[in-house]
């Protein structure tokens, strides 16, 4: 049983789908205002024979959050699985971003994961047994952009958050990872992307010459949420092409 942040578009989309083949069921989060594209998630994810829920709510509103996860626990009796998808990036030099945009960039990408994990374990210590996955940014290793600030330190938080719990919850059989992805076309970064000569920029860098797709993250968090993963734990995995190496 899955939980799945950001998951009517993009990446979450991906990832919801991958684990909806694995066998898993899978809840479709959304901020409130995506049910459309929502609705075409879960219909997919029955389609490969899963069940599919779909959970709108705000992953930075901490009574939102844990009326999410327990509509989940209502439903399927318990939260195998988490993945901390939703995201948020604001484009802005330092001086004029606003604090107001820096706030509301560490409430989703830092803050979310945090209340998210903290309602999903309680469940999960009750099992002995879950998977906590964040999707993070190699913009948490090392500044990507001097217009992505916000996103680079908001990325960076989510990372330590991830090594932090996993020591925590080791103990009850808990194991939280992070997936890193380099670029990825998505809607987040469709404008800037836009232009040529960035995306040329970046694909030079890449060693492996090209941008990643929503599946290949996708791929990743699959294996992390598998059985196959049971020993991996704290883990930073970078899916870049090769970006930061």
């Amino acid at each position: 049983m899955s939980l799945v942040t950001g998951s009517s578009r993009g990446i979450g989309r991906a990832i919801a789908l991958e684990l909806a083949r694995r066998g898993s069921a899978v809840a479709v989060n959304h901020p409130g205002d995506d049910g459309a594209r929502a609705l075409e998630v879960l219909e997919e994810a029955r389609r490969s024979g899963a069940e599919a829920l779909e959970v709108p709510f705000d992953v930075s509103d901490p009574e939102a959050a844990r009326r999410g996860v327990r509509a989940v626990e209502a439903r399927w009796g318990r939260l195998d699985v988490l993945v901390n998808n939703a995201g948020t990036c604001t484009f802005h030099d330092v001086g004029s971003l606003g604090v107001e945009e820096w706030d509301r960039t560490f409430a989703v990408n830092a803050r979310g994961p945090f209340l998210l994990a903290r309602e999903a374990a309680a469940i999960m210590r009750l099992h002995r047994w879950g998977r906590i996955i964040n999707v993070t940014s190699i913009s948490g290793l090392e500044p990507t952009s001097p217009l992505q600030v916000a996103y680079c330190a908001s990325k960076a938080a989510a990372n330590m958050l991830t090594r932090s719990l996993a020591l925590i919850l080791a103990p009850q059989g808990i194991t939280v990872n992070a997936v890193l992805p380099g670029t990825v076309p998505t809607e987040m970064n469709r404008a800037e992307l836009a232009d040529p000569a960035v995306r040329a920029g970046v694909e030079e860098r890449t060693p492996l010459g090209r941008l990643g797709t929503c599946e290949e993250v996708a791929a990743a968090v699959g294996h992390l949420a598998s059985p196959a993963a049971a020993w991996i734990t704290g883990a930073l995995w970078v899916v870049d092409g090769g970006f930061v190496a």
